[in-house]
Order: structure tokens, then C-alpha cells, then sequence
């Protein structure tokens, strides 16, 4: 057989297998095929077309080599052409063969190449316009800093209209850097996280646009002016987060509180005042973004219309591609999630491009490994059928009212007294945070409205959020002004106030503020946020260098102090990041014999949420023994694993009338789930108390609520349902429903009292919601409102099952998931093969159906009272 011969069965044995191996276009009018692959291309990430409508790919030659490596000596920039117009490229020519770290690429609309690297942003110029380029501008933007991790520098490029060139920056591990362009402009800072900078095409008048990120990897602009980011890993705290960049926005996260992402001082989801929330959550490792809009093309072979005028992003980790459609909303957008494409194990999306004809080039790392590994490919999805594109289908977005009210805010003619006045009660995150960047700039306005308190937490956070933004614009940490402001917050009633306060002065170590810092920690009515808060404050007032760790190790010192009092130790404990970690049933079980009886219940809580698996010996000790108070008791056999004898013990207990109903209720409760004989169930049949029945009924399998119970969607008529339950709410069955895995499980995901998960959202202050039906409406209807960061997986992996679960939280490769059940597991992320996101909560419709009467009504009046805790 002739070489010739021969090589064009092995490639066509390649196309074979590649072609089986084309990721799923979820449209029947695209298709994937294969542009180019190793040995043409390796390990390729960053990707653009010159003005001739060639594609340059970055391939990486550096990032994480292994042992050996014989490659070249650094990244290779190449051109990738298709010369015999089969929809293959054949042929390769470097165009830049010294860069290392190489993160992004991007064509400036003179034709000019931007290349992003690690620490530097260069351009190579085409100075006749004919796409060749003739020479290089080394550091437009330089990076000093003894950080070194490859892809958590500067990252992510994108151009503006009038050619102006936006980018990301990752956390650095929060090592110190200094950033500058090729003027005066130079920024120096540390553990801040990650930010988004704006500099024009030559490198000058270099400013920070946005802050607040892990690790804003991919950054676009839209057809209308508005920037978007991609944030990158955000470890103990997922989802990734898609976001609207606007100027002077805080977008939560900050490197110097830690990598849990748990602290006080870090909001995901813009928790925290004056910082912004997501759009919505990524699939994992969104590696690239870009809106897809394409110009008229009598020769159009992209996308069809419906994807047009959408952000598309790239889940390296999750093998497929997002398309979010938006919607102008609260100044700002709404976004609706659909998956454009979704491929196999082998489909790494890393960066896209759109060529000249409006398709879209794709990237592909192949392999999970990060070293290394000398695979590639590079993937067009395109038309089946070209057509001609007359006109661009996409449209300005509506006008939006609150979009229009931001504008005004941001860059219109000088407010009144009175419009500020009006602006500061604004709640709408984007609106509020214009409203910080704007009165930061108007210095006698704010000084004016700043001299004294107002009354209203959220307009005194506004104007503190002002002030310290306004001292930031003048390079100032502090003056008089500021000084008395923060004085004034530490005293304030609100925690909102005063962790803004506090955070002011971490952030900037200002100095003198100690005292006032201790006298605060030192109220008895102080909150764990709070406590947390300051305890970093004053570590990072005291030490030049305070990590999470260190602050962990103190909080523990605090739980084990024999002199500490409980209330110390339970503050302690309530906020100590990444608990399962750090805290162990023996560790915690001496702190039971020094608790009052309240003290004691809300411990047994704490211990029986854990997943340390010695807590359940320790949580039958307490429920069997009757020395035990009655409340630690019950609250102690809502963590058990009944087994059949204890099944007799709790059997005879519910049949004792000398018993009170609390105890009897609490045993019935505890039987939910456990090994019950025959002759055990007989006997429970004979109970004939009426608020025992219900319990007795569904442990026998039979109806345990009336028929007449409401439809889940008629809230107004819930309501009214539960008022006429019988007697009294009982606030302490509240808590042991909320508590217990057989009943209502809401522990797992949720936290209240400073016990259970982090998983959803945090009810610490769930009873302040304005409308009270907002809780039933919640527990009927839980997929009805899902924010971002608590959508559900279809979670695949390597030994062929496949579950619906929910992402608690990450640890490296490790994470950890909860299943519908509520049962917590550990996955290794190797042993993923597909997690595709679910519409839907995690939480199941249908829950209340577990539960009886009195336990919803006492469930929604415990959760109500939480307010006032």
C-alpha cells in the first residue's frame, strides 16, 4: 500500500472517529464539524479571525508542563488555514512564538492583534491593513508581582465601540501587584480579588472599571455599549457567575477573606450591601463569553436567528455551550439559560470566534487534565443550509425605565438635594450602586447629607459606601468626615450599618478604631456576622498578614476556652466557614454539660446537622436518656437512627399518657421512617389522642391529612387553611420540623439559628419578608423562584449513575452534593461525565405532603419568628 494510500485512510479513520465524537448542536438546523485537530493544533484556547478572515489561535505551550516536556519553549500564536476549501485546515504558520502564560487574543477594529499574557497585554500591529502584521508593542499593560499561577492574571479582552480596550484580572492568590499602561496611570493593591480595567488602544489613561471577582476570565461588549464577564471558579460557593459589568460596580468577592467565599465581608449573589448580584450561574469553568451578532452576509452560514443577540459562554469543566437570552430589568438584565451545544467527556470549550460567514469556531482543550497532553481541536458550528442574511436580526434592547433612571444617575447634569434624597432610598442593586459611584463624585452633596445620621440603615450604608468610595477616587484612606461617620455606624442598632463600617476599616486598616471595635464585640446582643467581622478587623488591624486559616484557628481556640461562656463559644460556632471541616461531635459534646437547657437544644441542633458520623451515637445517648431536659431530648431524636429496639422504647413512650404530649408528639415523630413491625403498628393503631392521630395515621400508611387540604397554588387560600388548625403555633415544633432529615430536612440546605447548611438560601431573617405569603408561596411552590445559585443537576458519573442533586459546596476536586433524599455525598470531579442543570429547586414539590397540618403551621410560624431572633 502506498504512503498516500495509507494516509488517507488514517485520516479518514481520524474524521471517523472525531465525527462520532461531535459535540450535540440542540439545533436541527446546525451542525459541528471538525476545522482542525492535534498535530495541526494543540492545547489551543484563545481564538480570533484577522481582517482577512483567517483564524489565530493561541496554542498553549506552558501552561502546567509535565515531567520532561520536550515542547516548544514557549506559546505559539498561529494562523489556521483551510487552502483547498474542503472545511479543513490544513495548514499552520506562526505568527508569535515568544509570549508564556498566553490567556486571550483579539482583533482591535484597525486590524491590530491584542494578546493577553499572564502579566502583560501586547499588540501586533497591521500598519497597511492587508492582515499581516509587521511589528509588536510590548506592555500596553504590565502586571509587577510575585504572583505566578498561570491563569489568574490578566485574562479576558474586549474592545468598546470607539476601540478602547476592557480586561480582566484575576485574584493573583492575592499577592501584592502593581498595574500600569504606557502613561503615568499606576494602580497598586493586594488581595482585593479580581477587577475589570478599561485603557485605550495605546495603552493609556488606565482605570479600574469594576471590582468584586475571582476570576473575570472571559469579558464581552454587546452592540449597544454594555460589558459582560464570565467569573471563573468560585470554589466553596458555587455556581460560576455570568455578570453585567457597569462602572464602579462591586461584584462581592475579595481574595483577603478567603477562599470559602463564606465570610462576611464576601457576597456571591450581592448579599452584601452595595455589591451586585449575578445574572446567573454558569456551568462550571465558563472559560469565554461573547454576544453573538453577526453583520449582514449574502453568504451567512451562522447561527440561526434565535441565538442572535444572545451571550454565549463556554463551560470548560461542564462540556457545553450556554446561550443566555436577556431582558432590560431593575436597571440591568433578566436572563433565561438555554444550551446551544452539549458534548461528551472529551468537548473542553474554551474559546470562541465568529467568522466572517457568521459561523462560530470553537476551541477545544479535549482533555480534563490541565497539564499538558498535546490534544486539540477546533470545532465550527455553522448552517446546514446557508442562506443569505440581508439585515442584522438583533435590536436595540427595550427601553427599560429603571435603565433610563440609571443613566440619569450615572451621567446626567447635578442632582438636587431633593433627587438625591430620593436616590438614596433606592433598593434596586445596579440602581443603588450608580447612586454610590454618582454622590462619590458630588463632594459638597455628600459631605452634606454625611454630617449626620439619617435613620434609615440602607440610606446610612449608601452614604458610607459614598464616602469611602469618594476618598478611594481622591487616593485618600480617611478624613475627618469618613472618621466620624464610621464612629457613628459602629454604634448604629443595624448589622448592615455596621458591617459596612467594619468592613471600611479591614479593607484599608484604618487605624484608632479598635476600642470602639471591642466595646461592640463585647454587647451580649452582638450577631455572629458581626462577631466574625470584627474579630477579622481587629486581626487584620493587628498583623500585616491575616489569612482565613488563621482566623479559623482562633475561632476554635474561642469554642474550646473553658473560661469562654456558651454565648461566646455559639457565636463561634455559628460562624466558623466550612464547619464539617473543622468541628467534630467529641470536639463539641463537653460544651453540653456547661449549656442551660436552651443553650442545650440549640447544641444538640448544632452536633446533629453535622455529617461527622460519631454524632449519631452521641445523639442517642441524649435522646434516651431520661436525665435529659424534655426539649434536648426530642431535639436529640430528630438526628437518630431509630433502630428496632429503640422503635419499642419510642412505641411505649407515644402510648403513655403520663407522659406529656411534647414527648409522646417528639417519639411519634422520631418513628417516621424507622423499622416498625406488625404487632408495633397494632399497638399505635389504638391511639385515639386527636393530635397524636395525624402522626399515628401516616406512620400506618394511611390518609394523615384532610381531603379538602388546598391547591399548591392558591396561597391566599393556604393561608386561611392553616388559621383554623387547632391550637396554638408551637414554635419549638417548628424547629425540630425544620431540624429533622424524616421530616422536613430543611436543615441540609438551609441555615437558621446559625444550624444547617449553606446549600440554599440563608432564613436567618426569613420572618422580615414584606409579604408573609412569600414563605408559604416558597414551601408550595419551591420551583416557582430559583435564584442562580440554587438550581438542581442531573449529575452523571463514570459508574453509570445518574441523580438529581444539588452543589454544596467545593473543596478542590472534591465536591460534595446533596441528593433529593437530602443525603450528602462526595464526588470526585474526574468521575463526573455529564451534569446538566434542572429547571427546578432541589427542593421537591410536594414536601408538604410529608408533613402534617400542624407541622406546616408550626414550621411557617417558626420560620416567621426568626425575624426576631
Amino acid at each position: 500500500m502506498s504512503p498516500a494510500r495509507l494516509s488517507l485512510l488514517l485520516a479518514a479513520a481520524v474524521s471517523s472517529v472525531l465525527a462520532q465524537d461531535a459535540p450535540k448542536v440542540n439545533d436541527p438546523a446546525l451542525q459541528a464539524s471538525l476545522f482542525a485537530s492535534e498535530p495541526l493544533i494543540q492545547t489551543p484556547i484563545g481564538m480570533t479571525f484577522d481582517k482577512l478572515g483567517h483564524l489565530i489561535v493561541i496554542e498553549s505551550q506552558t501552561h502546567f508542563r509535565p515531567k520532561n516536556w520536550t515542547g516548544p519553549e514557549h506559546d505559539q500564536i498561529v494562523w489556521l488555514r483551510d487552502t483547498d476549501g474542503d472545511g479543513k485546515a490544513d495548514k499552520r504558520e506562526v505568527i508569535l512564538g515568544d509570549t508564556t502564560m498566553t490567556m486571550d487574543i483579539a482583533l482591535h477594529p484597525s486590524g491590530d492583534l491584542y494578546i493577553s499574557t499572564r502579566n502583560e497585554i501586547l499588540r501586533l500591529r497591521d500598519q497597511d491593513a492587508e492582515g499581516k502584521f509587521h511589528s509588536v508593542d510590548r506592555k500596553l499593560v504590565w502586571l509587577e508581582t510575585e504572583g505566578k499561577y498561570p491563569h489568574n492574571g490578566l485574562s479576558g479582552l474586549a474592545f468598546d465601540a470607539k476601540g478602547d480596550l476592557y480586561f480582566g484580572m484575576g485574584e493573583n492568590l492575592g499577592a501584592a501587584y502593581t498595574i500600569k499602561g504606557t502613561d503615568s496611570a499606576t494602580f497598586s493593591d493586594q488581595g482585593e480579588g479580581g477587577n475589570i480595567w478599561k485603557v485605550t488602544a495605546d495603552g493609556k489613561r488606565l482605570r479600574k472599571i469594576a471590582t468584586g471577582f475571582w476570576n473575570p476570565f472571559g469579558v464581552c461588549t454587546d452592540s449597544f455599549g454594555n460589558v459582560f464577564a464570565t467569573d471563573n471558579d468560585p470554589d466553596s460557593s458555587p455556581p460560576c457567575r455570568l455578570h453585567h459589568i457597569i462602572e464602579g460596580g462591586d461584584y462581592g468577592y475579595q481574595f483577603r477573606y478567603g477562599r470559602s467565599g463564606l465570610h462576611p465581608f464576601i457576597s456571591w449573589n450581592g448579599e452584601l450591601p452595595g455589591t451586585l448580584p449575578m445574572l446567573g450561574g454558569t456551568g462550571e469553568a465558563p472559560c469565554d463569553i461573547i454576544f453573538y451578532a453577526p453583520p449582514a452576509n449574502p453568504q451567512f452560514a451562522g447561527l440561526s436567528t434565535k441565538w442572535h443577540g444572545t451571550l454565549l459562554v463556554a463551560s470548560w469543566v461542564d462540556h457545553r455551550i450556554e446561550s443566555w437570552q436577556l431582558t432590560p430589568k431593575d436597571g440591568t438584565f433578566k436572563s433565561k439559560l438555554t444550551l446551544l451545544v452539549e458534548g461528551g467527556q472529551d468537548f473542553r470549550p474554551v474559546a470562541f470566534a465568529t467568522a466572517p460567514d457568521g459561523s462560530l469556531f470553537v476551541s477545544d482543550w479535549v482533555k480534563r487534565d490541565y497539564e499538558l497532553h498535546g490534544h486539540g481541536r477546533v470545532w465550527r458550528i455553522a448552517a446546514k443550509e446557508p442562506a443569505p442574511l440581508a439585515a442584522s436580526p438583533v435590536k436595540p434592547w427595550p427601553v427599560d425605565p429603571d435603565t433610563e433612571l440609571h443613566e440619569r444617575i450615572m451621567w446626567g447634569p447635578t442632582p438636587s438635594d431633593k433627587e438625591v434624597a430620593q436616590w438614596l432610598m433606592l433598593q434596586k442593586p445596579y440602581l443603588a450602586s450608580a447612586v454610590i459611584w454618582r454622590l462619590a463624585r458630588e463632594g459638597q452633596q455628600l459631605r452634606d447629607f454625611s454630617t449626620t445620621t439619617m435613620g434609615d440603615p440602607h440610606v446610612d450604608v449608601m452614604l458610607l459606601l459614598a464616602a469611602r468610595t469618594a476618598l478611594q477616587f481622591e487616593g485618600v484612606p480617611l478624613n475627618d468626615v469618613g472618621s466620624q461617620m464610621i464612629s457613628r455606624a459602629l454604634a448604629n442598632a443595624d448589622d448592615r450599618v455596621v458591617l459596612i463600617a467594619l468592613k471600611w476599616i479591614s479593607d484599608a486598616r484604618l487605624p484608632g478604631f479598635a476600642p470602639l471595635i471591642e466595646s461592640r464585640l463585647k454587647d451580649p446582643a452582638v450577631s455572629a456576622s458581626v462577631y466574625y467581622a470584627g474579630i477579622t478587623t481587629l486581626a487584620r488591624l493587628e498583623s500585616a498578614t491575616t489569612s482565613e486559616a488563621q482566623l479559623v484557628e482562633r475561632l476554635k481556640k474561642d469554642i474550646a476556652d473553658p473560661e469562654a461562656p456558651i454565648s461566646r463559644k455559639k457565636l463561634a460556632l455559628e460562624i466558623i466557614p466550612d464547619r464539617d471541616k473543622h468541628l467534630t461531635s467529641e470536639m463539641l459534646s463537653p460544651l453540653l454539660g456547661k449549656a442551660n437547657p436552651v443553650e442545650k437544644e440549640w447544641l444538640v441542633h448544632f452536633i446533629g446537622t453535622l455529617r461527622d458520623p460519631k454524632r449519631l451515637e452521641l445523639m442517642h445517648q441524649l435522646a434516651f436518656d431520661d436525665r435529659q431536659e424534655e426539649a434536648v431530648r426530642i431535639a436529640a431524636l430528630q438526628h437518630c437512627l431509630i433502630s428496632e429496639v429503640d422503635a419499642i422504647t419510642l412505641t411505649d413512650i407515644a402510648l403513655d399518657e403520663a407522659r406529656s404530649d411534647k414527648v409522646r408528639l417528639g417519639a411519634l415523630q422520631a418513628l417516621q421512617g424507622a423499622p416498625l413491625k406488625q404487632e408495633l403498628k397494632d399497638k399505635l393503631a389504638k391511639l385515639d389522642h386527636l393530635a397524636i392521630k395525624p402522626l399515628v395515621a401516616r406512620l400506618l400508611g394511611k390518609p394523615f391529612f384532610p381531603l379538602t387540604r388546598p391547591d399548591f397554588g392558591n396561597i391566599t387560600v393556604w393561608k386561611n387553611y392553616l388559621q383554623q388548625v387547632p391550637g396554638d403555633a408551637d414554635l419549638a415544633n417548628g424547629r425540630n420540623v425544620f431540624m429533622s432529615p424524616t421530616l422536613g430536612g430543611c436543615a441540609m440546605c438551609h441555615r437558621a439559628e446559625g444550624v444547617g447548611g449553606i446549600a440554599g438560601p440563608n432564613l436567618a431573617t426569613i420572618g422580615k419578608a414584606s409579604d408573609p405569603a412569600y414563605l408559604l408561596e416558597s414551601l408550595l411552590q419551591p420551583n416557582r423562584n430559583v435564584a442562580p445559585q440554587y438550581e438542581a443537576f442531573m449529575l452523571t458519573t463514570t459508574n453509570g449513575k445518574s441523580t438529581t442533586a444539588f452543589r454544596l459546596i467545593e473543596r478542590g476536586n472534591t465536591h460534595t452534593y446533596v441528593d433529593i433524599g437530602g443525603n450528602a455525598f462526595d464526588v470526585d470531579i474526574k468521575e463526573i461525565v455529564a451534569r446538566a442543570p434542572l429547571p427546578v429547586s432541589i427542593m421537591p414539590e410536594g414536601l408538604v405532603n410529608k408533613l402534617t397540618d400542624t407541622e406546616i403551621r408550626d414550621l411557617i410560624a417558626y420560620l416567621t419568628s426568626l425575624s426576631k431572633r
